[in-house]
């Protein structure tokens, strides 16, 4: 196999954007981690449908070298019960969405990645993607996790944006205004769209495209610097929190480590 030529230009890391051939140069032998932006489809206050993909999608490229690791293409479409039936949103019954993503977990484990962190960008996934990882570090040994980038962020989001987060709230928005600004609708904006989640109502759907919770409002805010200034700190942070768990991953000691040397 002929080797790579050396590239003037920074090395792409999105795996549907190498050559077959380049990524059989990369893994295992330079890279044994990959990120897997996992989302939905759903309404989502005054930002696009595909926030919940958007967001993993664009943190997992943002953080993609600091942990030496490439990016899978994100999975789109999610377990969406609570507002899946608000106009263009979808829903993935639990038990197909999780055979799916363990499927995914385990094609990319037989591709010679070692260390799978799941991107979640949507929280109606997390139970079934515990299921679907905890599946596939079972059955191939791949060491996974599930990271829900907003819960990481929440003690620090009152201070930097005013307010607590939500779902579709001033976190939520704050990331799509520094991300993607054209998918950000602010003309729509209308306080009415927001409904108190409680715990005493299981609703489906939900009678709100913007929840907020313990009684305290998460309406966004459309300040572009404030915005830029709280995804950069997303991505320090969350940066920070995932290089430390693949670092331990890798050391001496763990199984991977020694499969690895032999």
């Amino acid at each position: 196999m002929p080797r790579l030529k050396t590239r003037q230009r920074p090395q792409e890391r999105r795996i549907d954007r190498i050559n077959w051939m380049e990524f059989a140069e990369l893994i295992p032998r330079r890279m044994n981690t990959a990120l897997l932006p996992v989302g939905t489809l759903e309404a989502h206050g005054v930002t696009s449908l595909g926030t919940d993909n958007e967001i993993p999608l664009r943190l997992s490229d943002a953080i993609a070298e600091r942990l030496n690791a490439v990016v899978a293409p994100v999975i789109p479409y999610g377990v969406t019960a609570h507002l899946g039936a608000l106009p263009g949103g979808t829903h993935i019954p639990a038990p197909a969405f999780t055979e799916y993503v363990a499927a995914v977990i385990g094609a990319l484990a037989r591709q010679g990645l070692q260390n799978i962190v799941v991107m979640n960008g949507h929280g109606g996934n997390t139970e079934a993607l515990r299921e679907a990882s905890r599946r596939a570090h079972e059955e191939t040994g791949v060491f996974v996790a599930v990271f829900n980038w907003w819960i990481e962020m929440r003690p620090q989001v009152e201070k930097a944006l005013g307010a607590p987060g939500g779902h579709a709230g001033v976190d939520e928005t704050a990331a799509m205004l520094a991300i993607a600004p054209g998918q950000v609708f602010r003309d729509r904006w209308d306080p009415s769209l927001a409904f108190e989640h409680r715990e005493s109502i299981a609703a489906f759907p939900a009678p709100g495209s913007l929840l907020y919770y313990g009684g305290k409002r998460s309406d966004p805010v459309f300040d572009t610097r404030v915005a830029q200034k709280f995804w950069e700190q997303v991505v320090d942070h969350v940066g920070e929190v995932l290089e430390d768990l693949v670092a331990r991953w890798n050391r001496e000691g763990m199984p991977a480590t020694r499969r690895r040397r032999k």
